[in-house]
């Protein structure tokens, strides 16, 4: 066997080549593609009869080559830009074939040796051999696919396991950065009946609820009667249980899937198999404040909670259902605070003027809920068919809207919401966005008394929760900041143009602050000095229907010529403009 030297010396993919020809063959590489003048690599060994000579040649996605053995030339191929792809070049008549396995069709080809050899004493030498039969792979090449793309390399785990009147073990959870833990992203599968179950992870692609075959499944665990094991797996990877009795044949639930984050499978038993009930995390958190609701007056005292909240989850284990409450719910104290306590009643009132949408200005009532910092609220801001009217003209469908990020691009499971910026047109005073964002600025002046004009603002940000959605606790900007530097944020406000059936209200999480709105109602609150925490707020989780808020972010300092995005994290301009 005969190596090419690389091409490029960052190249990350390999080409691989066999040939059944029994003459040289000579390898033609065409670097700007298949029409692109061919340039002599190398040469590859005739075949014999020990088997095809074998080439590696590694090179970019996208790169073309042709094969000439004798008089006869091949086609064109080209690297797919997968890890490994296969050439096989035999003859056919008077023609030069160069098959080629891209890294997909490797995938299924390896997928294919798994189901086959699996749980067959000598699982690798009954892979190798698969290989080589099937189409003459040799063990240096069959060692590569078997390590990039074997089954085995994305099977799911066991991370632990336990009886299920057992307390669970917590290590390694994530904080949230405000002293809640964060849900590990893992599936649970609980057996609460008397018989041990075995559960399979499908490895074989399966869009069928029908249960695969045996051979399309590879055993992972058996999982005893009343406990459960911990699986660590791949968002959208699928699943069976089956058990088996002396008295009857084996049988199986439908398929259940692990559809990401924390999620639970529950197994018991039906007339005519097994049933596996399913949860995700946004349904399990739902499903655990309706068990905390059961529990009335002893919600206000944490211990008495604890024992109500065991007793009344008999649809789970007790001890794993106080955990994820824990955990999905930041702590009992946030869910008293989103579910059970009364909202804010308003402790006086202030007249504001703001445009009516004509041009002309109104008087409204402001209600005041807390004076400093200041949080306050306006009924029917905007009507509700302008709120409709926002959504229609934004193009705010479920389907175009994206998960929400944090700064510097990246997701925060603290922040459990989808979004897009809105950007109001100056230019175009009479647009919907811009009429309300004029609202906004007057709203928050006449409430603030600070110097907020809509140049150089950061755009509207529309939030929008569907059930199980929140928005954990957090500051939007300057908690903790006395004062705050110019440029930076100093206040918010939110305009619900949906509000949920149940849940979803804001509350500010250092007192028992609370809102609850109605459609098109508003809410702003300001933290231009906020030294002890006290605009730390948070979006409650929606138990039912949605919730879609627009956001505006308001800041002191900035004009048209220095926006927002001039300003640096400290309050600073860019590097660029000093």
């Amino acid at each position: 066997m005969r190596f090419l030297l690389w091409l490029a010396a960052a190249a990350a993919e390999e080409l691989h080549i066999l040939s059944h020809i029994p003459e040289v063959v000579q390898v033609f590489w065409l670097p700007g593609g298949a029409l692109s003048p061919s340039r002599l690599s190398s040469e590859l060994d005739a075949a014999d009869s020990d088997g095809p000579s074998s080439f590696v040649i590694n090179t970019y996605a996208g790169h073309g080559f042709r094969f000439q053995a004798g008089s006869l030339s091949s086609e064109a191929v080209t690297h797919s830009g997968g890890q490994h792809d296969l050439v096989i070049l035999s003859k056919s008549g008077d023609s030069l074939v160069a098959d080629l396995l891209s890294a997909v069709d490797l995938q299924k080809f390896v997928q294919e040796m798994h189901s086959h050899c699996n749980e067959r004493d000598g699982y690798t030498s009954c892979c190798y051999n698969f290989l080589k039969t099937k189409r003459g792979i040799p063990v240096a090449f069959a060692d590569k696919y078997i390590t990039a793309y074997s089954p085995h390399k994305l099977m799911p785990r066991v991370a632990a396991r336990g009886n299920l009147e057992d307390d669970i073990e917590s290590d390694g959870l994530d904080d949230d950065g405000y002293g809640g833990h964060l849900p590990p992203d893992e599936m649970l599968v609980i057996n609460k009946m008397l018989v041990p179950v075995d559960l399979r992870w499908v490895h074989v692609a399966h869009d069928s609820d029908v249960p695969p075959q045996d051979n399309e499944t590879t055993m992972i665990t058996q999982v005893t009667s009343e406990s459960y094991v911990r699986i660590t797996a791949r968002p959208g990877q699928s699943f069976v249980v089956s058990k088996q009795s002396p008295r009857e044949q084996s049988r199986s639930s439908s398929v259940f899937r692990y559809p990401g984050e924390l999620a639970v499978a529950i197994i018991s038993a039906e007339a005519k198999g097994l049933a596996v009930a399913s949860r995700d995390q946004d349904e399990l958190k739902i499903a655990l404040s309706e068990i905390a609701q059961n529990c009335g007056d002893s919600s206000k005292d944490e211990q008495s909670f604890t024992e109500c909240f065991k007793q009344k989850a008999v649809s789970f284990p007790p001890a794993l259902a106080l955990w994820w409450f824990q955990l999905l719910w930041t702590s009992v104290s946030h869910w008293l605070h989103c579910v059970h306590l009364p909202d804010s009643v308003s402790i006086r009132q202030v007249d504001l003027e703001l445009d009516d949408g004509t041009g002309k200005n109104r008087s409204v009532k402001a209600q005041i809920f807390r004076e400093d910092p200041l949080v306050l609220g306006i009924s029917g801001l905007a009507t509700p068919q302008e709120c409709q009217q926002l959504i229609d003209s934004q193009d705010l469908k479920e389907a175009n809207l994206n998960m929400a990020f944090i700064s510097g691009g990246s997701h925060s499971k603290s922040r459990r919401t989808l979004t897009k910026n809105l950007y109001p047109n100056m230019q175009a005073p009479q647009s919907i966005l811009a009429k309300l964002q004029k609202r906004f600025f007057q709203a928050a002046r006449g409430a603030s008394g600070y110097e907020l004009w809509p140049e150089g603002q950061e755009p509207v940000n529309w939030l929008h929760y569907k059930p199980g959605y929140e928005y954990r606790p957090h500051c939007d900007g300057g908690c903790g900041m006395d004062p705050v530097p110019s440029g930076m944020r100093v206040a918010s406000s939110l305009l619900y143009c949906n509000v949920a059936e149940q849940g979803g209200s804001t509350i500010f999480t250092q007192d028992t602050t609370k809102f609850t709105p109605a459609r098109g109602d508003f809410l702003f609150f300001a933290y231009k000095s906020d030294p002890d925490y006290m605009s730390m707020h948070a979006a409650c989780p929606v138990l039912r229907g949605i919730k879609s808020t627009a956001t505006q972010w308001y800041r002191e300092g900035v004009s048209k010529d220095y926006t927002w995005e001039d300003v640096a994290d400290l309050g600073l301009r860019r590097s660029s403009e000093l």
